[in-house]
């Protein structure tokens, strides 16, 4: 190696020591254990680098890397200095604990001497704008709900000292965040979406323009499964508690702000002169149309359930139908009276004191999901007490409603979520067919009623009609065989329109051939190809309107095959034209190679001798030697410019210039 590459190999070297570090590396310059450096990191959001192979890794392969500036801005952290304090602290606590030091036990005990630390500022690092903190609602609120649910396991306040297990003073917290926004979904009537899986209940709200997908698990006995480290998530959860805590206090001052603007606008006390400039006038349009198809959604749900009142039995999750009637625009009472409208029961049976009123429709739990979902309120049929309910299909999938906006929504959705199936059930098409009594359940997306039926009735793309019996001729063997071979892929011809098979084009060449074209129809064959059309066209006059859609889609289907089949022979004639040129280089190269091991088993047995640059035969050589024997033995001096007594010099040098 020179020792200019050594140079630069060993600067490289330096300037990644520099600019990485291992694990182990970042915990002793910050003085922690693994576990103290793992709580420290999550909480401010650093992460381990993926090097890539060009990159020499300094310390092995094996090992995690991060960025040494990251590393470097937490020695002088305040939540490192926090932590630092506490050891300090326990080291304090437990010496007059041993040497029996009431008051300085009751004083490091106290909230003056126990250190604490805060998250606002490591909040406002990693959340520089609301935005970026609405976007990370879903985890922290599926966490907070598993962890609301969940019973806690130690007694501590506490949040600053290592806990493996769930402290009640988180668990409270956690408790009074689940509360919180589920109320403020339920008043400011954001919910858009909501299904009942094994896992849990999912629910989708919209929130200043964002979708936030959240999971609630199941309300019954559990227990946290062994051997998952929890002190990992339970610093997620203190971090998420923090983060909603802040984003709930802003949600619901703007919604204060929002109701006192509309009840001033309905009131006429709203002053137009003291409006800002509208920040929506300085958006894209693209960005516009999406806010206006969340504003259609949100309508479309927000007084769904306006004027009914639901009783909700004591079998049943009552916080979930509080949430779903709350956000839809209806009331749920504690107590059964006559303002009732619907009774959610999730038995065969009415409790013992219940009577049946002719009034009250007596639903199961899945009713006011279903209706969120459908954008309507179904009718109770099949949804009524006892009776076996219809498929519960998840929103998140597919467009139970068929609005664009809904549609839009999946779409979305699938660009990050690929292996969704678009598949309707045939539920969906019963809801789509109460909301739009137009809906097919054919043509969904209703691309057959974007085409205009007359003019594509009549045009058709040319297809070649099918020839009658009696026109057809006898073809030979040759023929019959030729038409009915398969070609290769790089045999077929490339072709913009669709055109005959090949029996069909022997036939006609045949025809033509045979002067048969211009001959004159019998009447019979008139007749016959008249009735033909006649009952094509009678057959299209009293088709239905699902067998027209059918042969729409057929129709579109083939020339959709086609175009796919003219697009791949074109991309198989640029394969193949790309395969022909790599695999010239490659035969040209493989050639080189055999010529140069050729060269090289001759030099080897000693046919060939190199002389200079080139490779010279051992004949000739051995001939050249014999003949400068021969010259010298005469006493002659030999020139090494001839060969054989012949000269190799150009004998046109002596020329003049002008005959060169």
């Amino acid at each position: 190696m020179h020792r200019k590459q050594a140079w630069a190999k060993r600067v490289r070297k330096e300037r990644l020591k520099k600019k990485f570090l291992t694990r182990m590396q970042a915990t002793r310059l910050l003085q922690t254990d693994s576990m103290g450096f793992r709580r420290l990191c999550i909480l401010k959001g650093i992460y381990p680098r993926a090097l890539g192979r060009s990159k020499q890794k300094s310390s092995g392969n094996d090992k995690q890397y991060y960025m040494a500036k990251e590393i470097k801005w937490l020695v002088r952290d305040h939540l490192q200095e926090r932590i630092q304090d506490y050891g300090a602290w326990e080291k304090r606590f437990r010496r007059a604990k041993a040497m029996q030091k009431e008051k300085e036990i009751a004083f490091l005990t106290s909230n003056k001497g126990r250190p604490h630390y805060q998250l606002a500022a490591t909040l406002k690092e990693r959340y520089p704008y609301f935005l970026d903190a609405l976007r990370d609602v879903d985890d922290a609120m599926t966490m907070i709900s598993l962890y609301a649910f969940l019973s806690p396991d130690i007694h501590s306040e506490s949040t600053i000292d290592f806990h493996k297990a769930l402290p009640s003073g988180l668990h409270e917290k956690a408790k009074a965040v689940v509360s919180q926004w589920m109320d403020y979904v339920k008043r400011a009537k954001c919910l858009t979406r909501s299904f009942i899986s094994i896992k849990g209940y999912y629910y989708e709200a919209v929130v200043k323009g964002e979708r936030v997908r959240w999971q609630m698990p199941h309300e019954y006995a559990s227990k946290f499964p062994s051997g998952v480290q929890q002190y990992i998530l339970i610093t997620f959860l203190e971090m998420y508690v923090e983060l909603m805590r802040f984003v709930l206090f802003k949600l619901n001052g703007d919604l204060v702000k929002e109701i006192e603007e509309r009840e001033a606008v309905e009131d006429g006390t709203h002053d137009a002169n003291a409006e800002t400039f509208a920040v929506g006038a300085l958006e894209d349009k693209k960005a516009v149309s999406k806010k206006q198809a969340l504003d259609r959604e949100l309508g479309r749900v927000k007084n769904l359930f306006t004027g009914l009142t639901f009783y909700v039995s004591r079998e049943v999750p009552n916080k979930h139908i509080h949430l779903i009637v709350g956000a839809c625009g209806g009331n749920v009472t504690d107590t059964f009276n006559d303002a009732v409208t619907h009774f959610i029961i999730d038995r065969p049976a009415l409790p013992i004191g219940f009577t049946v009123r002719d009034n009250v429709e007596y639903v199961q739990p899945q009713y006011p999901f279903d209706c969120m979902n459908s954008r309507i309120l179904l009718p109770p049929i099949g949804y009524r007490m006892g009776e076996s309910l219809p498929p519960h299909v998840s929103p998140f999938t597919v467009a139970i409603s068929n609005y664009p906006e809904d549609l839009a929504a999946i779409e979305e959705t699938k660009k990050y979520h690929p292996k969704i199936v678009s598949y309707v059930p045939d539920r969906v098409h019963e809801i789509r067919k109460l909301i739009d009594p137009s809906y097919v359940a054919v043509d969904p997306e209703g691309k057959v009623s974007k085409m205009d039926a007359e003019l594509s009735d009549d045009e058709e793309h040319a297809v070649a009609p099918a020839m009658d019996d009696d026109d057809l001729v006898s073809l030979s063997g040759d023929e019959l065989e030729e038409a009915t071979r398969t070609v290769n892929w790089d045999e077929e011809e490339v072709t913009e329109n669709v055109k005959r098979s090949k029996l069909s084009a022997f036939q006609v060449k045949k025809q033509r051939e045979m002067n048969l074209m211009n001959k004159p129809t019998r009447e019979d064959v008139a007749a016959r190809r008249q009735e033909r059309a006649k009952a094509i066209g009678e057959k299209k006059a009293n088709e239905t309107v699902d067998q027209r859609i059918k042969r729409k889609l057929a129709q579109k289907e083939r020339d959709e095959k086609a175009t796919r089949k003219m697009q791949l022979q074109v991309a198989r004639k640029k394969q193949a034209k790309y395969y022909k040129m790599v695999n010239s280089v490659v035969q040209g190269n493989k050639k080189k190679e055999d010529m140069l091991a050729t060269k090289a088993q001759q030099i080897k047995e000693g046919k060939t001798v190199p002389q200079g640059t080139t490779l010279v035969s051992k004949k000739n050589v051995d001939k050249r030697d014999k003949i400068r024997e021969k010259v010298e033995s005469r006493g002659e001096k030999y020139d090494t410019k001839k060969e054989g007594g012949k000269s190799t010099s150009n004998p046109y040098k002596k020329l003049p210039k002008w005959v060169q």
